[in-house]
Parts: structure tokens; sequence; C-alpha cells
């Protein structure tokens, strides 16, 4: 009984080392996002991000740039879905780096929203690098969502960015 007293246990205790705890955090035009707890806010990544948080150490970084349809219609910039909206942004984002590769989009629906998702990688002197883009497309908002890292981390926290991309609510 006591063998399996122990196994019980140490089941527990490796299956709990390996999920990861998630916490929503508001910002912005009152919306919310699902951030993984070894995340630590930051204003340093991006000046127009209304939302911003990083891991140095796990070399994890996660942005929210938020777009008012209403600033964007005045702007003559009207998109008709997130999908539309993720190819304008993705069409010259980091295009001048080397080993620029982008995925085909994929689209779906979460809390309500429509979504469009690509992944990005690249090659800097930073070295090479990771990226999972999502638009979120709202009644009054399109938001893009950029989590990323050195491609060397994007297995060990690609399925994280997958669960904060899905997690906006407007």
């Amino acid at each position: 009984m006591k063998k399996l007293y122990m196994i019980i246990v140490l089941l527990s205790i490796t299956t709990n080392s390996f999920s990861q705890n998630f916490t929503t955090k508001n910002a912005g035009n009152c919306y919310s996002l699902s951030i993984p707890n070894y995340m630590a806010k930051t204003y340093d990544l991006n000046d127009a991000a209304t939302l911003q948080y990083k891991n140095a150490v796990k070399e994890a970084y996660v942005i929210v740039i938020e777009d008012s349809k209403e600033e964007l219609n005045s702007l003559s910039m009207i998109f008709q879905n997130p999908t539309e909206f993720l190819e304008n942004f993705t069409k010259e984002y980091q295009l001048e780096y080397e080993n620029r590769t982008i995925s085909e989009i994929t689209e779906f629906k979460s809390n309500k929203n429509q979504h469009a998702q690509v992944e990005m990688s690249w090659s800097s002197e930073d070295g090479s690098i990771y990226m999972l883009i999502t638009a979120v497309e709202t009644n009054e908002h399109f938001y893009k969502i950029l989590c990323w890292t050195l491609s060397e981390y994007k297995d060990n926290l690609r399925d994280d960015y997958l669960t904060i991309s899905k997690s906006l609510v407007d």
C-alpha cells in the first residue's frame, strides 16, 4: 500500500510540474488575455502595445497591439475579416531578414471572435526567431497578438502561445 501511495504522489508531482498556470490579465481597451504565470509585465518591448509580458530567462515574449476599426476606417483601411487584416500586417513584416518563412493562414473562432493565425520564422543578428501571430476581430477592434521566442525554444513554448492566442476577450 505504501508503494502505491508513493507512486500516486510522485505522479501527481510530476504531472503538476509540467502543467502551466495561466492568469487572466486586463489591458488596453477593456480586453483580457490569459498569460502564463511565468511571464512578468513589462513596458520595453513595443511602444504601440497595450499589453506586454516577458520572461527573459525562458526567452518568452508576448505583446498585443489593438487597432480601433473606427480609426482604421478613417484612414481608409477597411478590412473585411481578420485574415485580410493579418495578410496586410504580415506581407512586409520582418521582410528584410534572412530565411523569413511564413505558414499558411489558419482561421478559427474562439470566445465568439474570429481569429486568423500564422507562424513565422527568420534569422537575425540575435539568432533564429519563431513567432506566432494572431489577428482577432471583435465588434470594435482588430487585435494583433504577437508571441515569440528563439527557434530553439519553439517546441517548449508553442502550446502556451496557442493558449494565449485563443484567450482574448473584449
